[in-house]
């Protein structure tokens, strides 16, 4: 049964540099748009690209380093991440201009993309096949957590215009993710020639896991509606009057996506992604409904819960099904892929859905994101789910 084992100091240690590394991502995304409001005067759209460029810098590192992890080393290749992290998480201390934060937020974006990477791609290879979907969903159980911990820490800090303190978090968090890296232990890949030589070469089919796209794709669909929520929600919620409630949407949205991947990921590996699939797409379209109407402090907190129940299983089952695809010295470009493409979602959302607001407005913006989400369901149904029932049957 050892092989069968999910939770090895590997595992663990794992799992904790990812959750430093996302707690620090949500902690300044939750702020950058106040922070570039409030020092330079920019509008929403600046502010929101501002959040969305360093998601534009994490979709290129996955996709052009994603192929190296295996070549280079899992364990040196996450290092140099957050390496790169660490010192531009220094470099918001000193920040100018808007053109000046642009820069530093793409940087910073590539060596989260690279560090992320690195931490799917290990845990992709030391979690058991049969075991894949429980593994994933407690893997990233971490992002769980950052969600709830860091908007809480960011919303404090920035509340009070305290950007100093929220730039320190990415220090502390870096330092202690950093540390956890050197004493982890790494299973590499030995590559053949021909596998060395393909990592090497710059064929966009050993750039991209082209099975992977059309899932991914789905997903970002998906995250570009839900990334208007991690941007604007800070002034969302004092516009509609609820800002004290929007400190703790975070929590609410984290004990969902808690409940989701403590019991969604073994029925996913006995009963298939459509048992779990379907559920979460209808809970996120209800709870963000409910997001875009209420002017209620617990429907409010109700929406975020159902919300990251939803949330949670569509990014983990997408990300699941993908892996089962690839073979493992593919891992690394396999998760960079899917990630990537994911990211593109969220880093163009902010943009479009903050030029989106001064039209429309916020209420009607998330409205909109109701039906992002439905195409979303429509893309899943048709790419993966139907083939899915069909053999179901073909079986019965």
């Amino acid at each position: 049964m050892a092989g069968h084992r999910l939770f090895t100091s590997t595992f663990l240690l794992d799992t904790a540099i990812s959750f430093c590394c996302c707690l620090n991502y949500f902690t300044l995304l939750i702020n950058i748009t106040g922070f570039s409001v409030a020092e330079f005067g920019a509008s929403s759209a600046e502010g929101g690209l501002a959040a969305g460029i360093y998601v534009i810098g994490g979709l290129l590192s996955r996709l052009l380093l994603g192929k190296y992890i295996e070549l280079v080393g899992r364990k040196k290749m996450l290092c140099i991440g957050l390496c790169l992290a660490l010192v531009m998480s220094c470099t918001y201390f000193f920040v100018s201009s808007m053109v000046m934060l642009y820069f530093i937020r793409f940087a910073h974006g590539i060596s989260y993309g690279l560090s992320s990477s690195c931490t799917n791609d290990i845990v992709a290879k030391i979690v058991p096949p049969e075991r894949r979907g429980e593994g994933m969903g407690y893997f990233l159980l971490s992002i769980t957590v950052a969600t709830a911990i860091g908007p809480f820490i960011g919303m404090e800090f920035g509340h009070g215009g305290n950007y100093d303190a929220v730039f320190s978090v990415g220090l502390v968090m870096y330092s202690a993710a950093l540390a956890l890296a050197l004493i982890m232990k790494v299973p590499e890949e030995t590559l053949t020639e021909q596998q060395v030589e393909e990592a090497k070469s710059f064929n966009p089919r050993n750039l991209i896991q082209f099975s992977a796209v059309p899932l991914a794709a789905t997903c970002m669909v998906f995250y570009f509606g839900y990334s208007g929520v991690l941007s604007f929600i800070s002034s969302y919620s004092l516009e509609i009057g609820l800002e004290e409630a929007a400190t703790y949407y975070y929590l609410a949205v984290s004990l969902g996506t808690l409940v989701s991947r403590l019991t969604t990921g073994k029925l996913y590996d006995t009963r298939g992604p459509n048992i779990v699939m379907i559920p979460g797409y209808i809970a996120f379209i209800i709870g963000m409904l409910i997001f875009s109407r209420t002017s209620d402090a617990a429907l409010f907190l109700s929406a975020g819960f159902v919300m990251g129940y939803g949330v949670s299983i569509i990014y983990t089952i997408c990300q699941a099904i993908v892996i089962t695809k690839s073979t493992a010295h593919r891992y690394g470009v396999t998760t960079s892929t899917f990630a990537a493409v994911v990211d593109l979602g969220s880093g163009l959302g902010p943009s479009i859905l903050g030029l989106l607001i001064s039209s429309i407005g916020y209420r009607d913006m998330y409205l909109s994101c109701c039906l992002i989400a439905v195409v979303s369901l429509v893309m899943y149904w048709t790419i993966h789910g139907r083939r899915v029932t069909k053999r179901a049957l073909s079986k019965a």
